[in-house]
């Protein structure tokens, strides 16, 4: 299936992908979300993401706020585009993503201390 059609619901868009220029501007203006497992979270992450797995995001939408832009990322971009899907369709409406993913981003990450 593919998301990427299914994310344009009634001519909108449910998630707008930035660079990752634009992501590094804007992301400290909302709640930046790490879509991947525990494990690879730690192992590395964009510094200031919380780490809030796909699985349970869809169940739990309800720990992320409706008034601040939501920045998710993933590993390459597909999971994210899903979970913009799921999001916009419980009402939240400003929601961007890395383009790429974080296979594509350049900048440093954050290792999580055991």
């Amino acid at each position: 299936m593919d998301y990427g059609l299914l994310c344009v619901v009634n001519r909108k868009k449910c998630v707008v992908n930035l660079t990752e220029a634009e992501f590094v501007e804007q992301m400290r203006k909302g709640q930046l979300i790490d879509l991947r497992k525990k494990e690879e979270f730690d192992q590395g992450h964009i510094n200031g993401a919380r780490n809030i797995p796909f699985a349970i995001l869809t169940r739990n939408p309800g720990k992320l706020r409706k008034d601040l832009p939501i920045f998710l990322y993933c590993e390459k971009g597909k999971v994210s585009k899903r979970a913009a899907l799921v999001l916009y369709g419980k009402g939240y409406e400003k929601i961007y993503q890395l383009e790429g993913g974080l296979t594509a981003w350049t900048g440093p990450l954050k290792a999580t201390k055991k």
